[in-house]
């Protein structure tokens, strides 16, 4: 106990080569120290000798201070170093910081840090399921802990800049490669320095974590970084995913209930149904307990509209059940080229009667050409067909109910999208 509490007392010494004050935050694994004010790499198993020099180097905008204190996850952490990695592609030049962490009980982390965004990252011995090089297709699958990571970015990258404690020796310059692989907020990274490689496991980290733990000013992030979660809370998420489910059930029932019915009769009237009087068939109606449709079509409607009267008698014309409007149009044309159309030639209408027997249609209708509201007396179709169906099953509620479903859903499912397209668009625009 008494030599743990001397081991997390701060320690410090002077910098062989300039003679700065440099303080010890680090731990006894602490392999190489790099000066803040000369870039000695000083060798802390060689009595503090200079390994090499980092010539010319100039510090980089750090959110966090060497010597900064923190808790994450629940964990107190120091720094105690951080580097600057650059990575060149297309021309342009991308930079991010590797802060190196320490807790006398946990050991050691990494903290991340680029364009606002944070992620926490510790070494691990775990090995993907298949075997991975360090160059991979974009959104190639790697199963890491039974997680399906997709693979971000595969990229060189060089060290440019170190400053405090580390637990190896870098060296100026040095080359990196690396494989980024994402299962949000987790990411699985793989670096290869010369003939080493090691394996970290990340995790996301929001700038609010951040700014409370160190007590700084987080830099709210513009972009979608690449293991970011998409932050929505639990309850939408939950709402919106039950809402999608109900929505396919609700269509799904819609196709069981709805029928179209079947055929009683079907007739094709001629001309008379535009005379005075219209035109009246029998039919007979053997279960009334079912709901009937009466779908009246005309074929040759064209730029034009026409009203159908309905009736349903009973075959002494001395009671009407019911009377059906039913009122049909379509127009067509060309306009800049392109046809359009808009209406229909047909439209179905329903009714039930309260007992079986024989039943007496009568069909009456009116109609112009043209826009114009006023009836006609001269106008006629040659062919008009009524058919009468029963047991009709309507699913239009449940219809309803899908498109209600639907839309409590979408605006969810539409801004995962759009954060999920901003995330892989930066390479991959036709994602």
């Amino acid at each position: 106990m008494q030599s743990q509490k001397a081991a997390a007392k701060l320690k410090s010494l002077k910098c062989t080569q300039c003679g700065g004050a440099i303080e010890l935050r680090g731990g006894h694994n602490v392999r190489t120290i790099v000066c803040q004010y000369c870039g000695a790499c000083l060798d802390s198993k060689k009595e503090f000798a200079v390994l090499h020099s980092f010539l010319n180097q100039k510090r980089p905008f750090m959110p966090l201070k060497i010597g900064a204190r923190g808790k994450l996850k629940g964990i107190e952490f120091t720094v105690i170093g951080v580097l600057k990695y650059e990575q060149c592609e297309d021309g342009e030049i991308y930079r991010w910081l590797e802060y190196l962490l320490f807790s006398y009980t946990h050991g050691y982390v990494y903290l991340c840090y680029e364009d606002g965004h944070w992620v926490m990252m510790h070494e691990v011995k775990d090995l993907p399921e298949t075997e991975v090089e360090i160059f991979m297709p974009r959104k190639a699958a790697i199963v890491v802990r039974d997680m399906t990571f997709k693979v971000f970015e595969c990229a060189s990258a060089k060290l440019s800049y170190v400053e405090g404690e580390l637990t190896w020796q870098a060296r100026q310059n040095e080359a990196i490669s690396y494989l980024d692989a994402v299962c949000p907020p987790y990411m699985y990274s793989i670096e290869k320095r010369a003939t080493e490689i090691e394996y970290f496991w990340g995790e996301y980290m929001s700038t609010t974590e951040i700014s409370e733990a160190f007590k700084i000013e987080g830099i709210e992030p513009s972009t979608v970084f690449a293991c970011q979660p998409f932050g929505c809370p639990a309850i939408i998420k939950s709402i919106s995913h039950g809402a999608l489910v109900a929505s396919l059930l609700t269509l799904l029932i819609y196709f069981f209930v709805s029928s179209s019915g079947v055929s009683v009769t079907s007739q094709a009237l001629g001309r008379e149904v535009f005379d005075d009087g219209g035109v009246s068939n029998e039919f007979t109606i053997d279960d009334p307990g079912k709901l009937y449709g009466v779908t009246v079509s005309a074929p040759q409607l064209k730029n034009a509209w026409a009203f159908f009267d309905v009736r349903i008698m009973n075959p002494q014309q001395t009671e009407e059940f019911c009377s059906l409007p039913i009122e049909v149009s379509y127009y067509e044309g060309y306009e800049e080229g392109e046809h359009w159309s808009e209406g229909s030639d047909e439209d179905t209408v329903y009714f039930r009667v309260p007992e079986s027997g024989t039943y007496k249609l009568e069909v009456e209708g009116e109609g112009n050409r043209g826009e114009t509201s006023e009836p006609d007396p001269n106008f006629m179709l040659n062919t008009v067909r009524v058919t009468i169906r029963k047991g009709v099953r309507l699913g239009h509620h449940t219809l309803a109910w899908f498109f209600i479903a639907l839309l409590i859903a979408l605006p969810y499912f539409g801004l995962l999208y759009r954060f999920e397209n901003k995330r892989w668009n930066d390479d991959d625009e036709d994602d």
